[in-house]
């Protein structure tokens, strides 16, 4: 069973402090107020860190995020940092977009109960080899060496499907597999160059490889989240679990400021509405989130997007069928060995759309 819930958002408050946050040196330890199971009060600020964005900076330049934190007298401050996980658990932001099935590590890295309270990108990483391989699934690649550019992140999901499809084991530092842990924009050259046999690739860093057909991407090109609502979600056309990206806080802290929350949800949420609307736009505008250089680059992704995988959600808000369906990912986890039997469940927060 989830812990699901609805809160209902008090009035809004003007903003009463404005400045930059200071992205400090990150550690695992929880702030002092967290420790003693207090949670501070927002004032109308949200201090929270994230991967750079394109769909917040294209808000940021159309005046769009200036507009309504104007209208709700909230302010939203961000860090942008590839390692979101370990500015949050060192107690430097309220919010931190992180991989669903990456809580339970986060949780027991801070020694906090957090909670899910919106969605945004779902799991995009596909697997893919040499244009010379003859394999056809993660079962043929028992023995070999696959790239990845984290030891966690897109790699849990991988590992349960390679659990679930033929019981082995990939992980880092041992199991079936060699698994080599690189930066994503380096992992499908490896893959190409054949100093790597298969590669858990995001499409967006590896598009040279992926349009030249010197990589060629397995399962006929399908996402984590494609393969999961193929095999394990009760809709098979809910391709956004699971996700790479949801919006956790402390739980104590969401309880606390339900207003700051649930304008950050609104906020995300009117993001996903020009990414529908604006997609080809912002790819143009911010290439370099999605590693395209050249035109063709460009038409590429932007192609990938159409035709073959958009994970951006179309609604921030959560609501309870897509709760208990992502709910089901961390049941599987624990069936497949990524989690352990008696750890607790994620806890979801359903926020009202504002």
């Amino acid at each position: 069973m989830n812990s699901a819930r609805i809160i209902r958002p008090h009035r809004w408050r003007p903003v009463a402090a404005a400045g930059v946050i200071a992205l400090l040196a990150s550690g695992c330890g929880a702030r002092p107020a967290a420790q003693e199971g207090q949670a501070k009060d927002a004032n109308g600020v949200v201090n929270m860190v994230m991967a750079p964005d394109p769909v917040w900076k294209w808000m940021e330049s159309k005046g769009i995020k200036q507009e309504l934190e104007e209208a709700a007298g909230i302010q939203i401050l961000t860090s942008s940092s590839w390692d979101e996980f370990g500015v949050y658990a060192g107690g430097h932001a309220d919010v931190v977009s992180a991989a669903s099935y990456e809580v339970p590590d986060l949780e027991k890295q801070t020694g906090e109960k957090t909670t899910i309270f919106g969605k945004f990108n779902s799991d995009r990483s596909i697997l893919a080899v040499s244009a010379r391989s003859d394999a056809q699934t993660i079962c043929d690649l028992k023995g070999k060496k696959i790239v990845t550019h984290s030891a966690v992140s897109i790699t849990i999901m991988w590992g349960v499907y390679a659990r679930k499809f033929c019981d082995l084991d990939l992980r880092a530092g041992g199991g079936d597999f060699q698994l080599v842990v690189t930066d994503p924009q380096n992992a499908a050259g490896l893959v190409e160059r054949g100093d790597a046999d298969a590669g858990l690739l995001l499409p967006d860093f590896s598009i040279p490889q992926l349009s030249n057909g010197a990589v060629k991407p397995l399962y006929d090109s399908k996402s984590v989240s494609q393969i999961y609502a193929e095999k394990f979600s009760s809709d098979p056309q809910d391709v956004t679990h699971p996700q790479n990206n949801v919006f956790v806080a402390r739980k104590a802290w969401v309880e606390k400021n339900p207003e700051e929350a649930g304008f950050l949800i609104k906020l995300w949420d009117r993001g996903v509405q020009e990414w529908a609307q604006h997609r080809d736009e912002i790819v143009a505008a911010y290439p370099e989130d999605f590693a395209a250089e050249s035109p063709e680059e460009k038409a590429f992704i932007q192609d990938w997007l159409t035709d073959t995988y958009d994970w951006f959600v179309d609604s921030t808000y959560l609501d309870q069928a897509w709760v208990d369906s992502e709910t089901r990912l961390f049941e599987l986890m624990k069936e497949t060995g990524f989690v352990e039997e008696d750890t607790p469940a994620l806890d979801f927060t359903i926020l009202p759309k504002g």
